[in-house]
């Protein structure tokens, strides 16, 4: 897998994939589906139609799991906050099937849980 370098201690990889929603704990650790957006105005943050894009992202420790951020380096917008991000680390099973297997395809990877979040590390 051809990994990019970002930020201090992360890599990116290079294949993207169009997110329209994501699974995200909540107080009580339960998965909640929060509809996901690109952002082009940070200063009055709206849903627009254009969906967010996802990377797989490892960490120093071998941890893989999915960056998303907003299209052409903009900021995404996120269920009912009232503010825009610019980009959200979560774990492989918070995003929908497809893109979770358009993703993994053919890669050497094995899954793992963490309580109720599943990672992936290189074999």
């Amino acid at each position: 897998m051809q990994w990019k370098p970002f930020g201090k201690g992360l890599l990116a990889g290079v294949k993207t994939v169009e997110i329209r929603s994501v699974r995200i704990p909540d107080e009580d650790g339960n998965l909640k589906r929060r509809r996901v957006t690109s952002c082009w105005n940070p200063a009055n943050p709206k849903f627009s139609k254009t969906p967010a894009v996802g990377r797989l992202i490892k960490d120093e420790s071998g941890r893989i799991g999915v960056m998303i951020n907003g299209k052409h380096g903009t900021n995404i917008k996120i269920g009912k906050l009232k503010t825009s991000i610019p980009c959200m680390f979560v774990a492989i099973n918070c995003i929908a099937k497809k893109p979770k297997l358009i993703l993994l395809k053919e890669l050497p990877l094995e899954l793992y849980s963490e309580g109720n979040l599943i990672f992936a590390r290189e074999k």
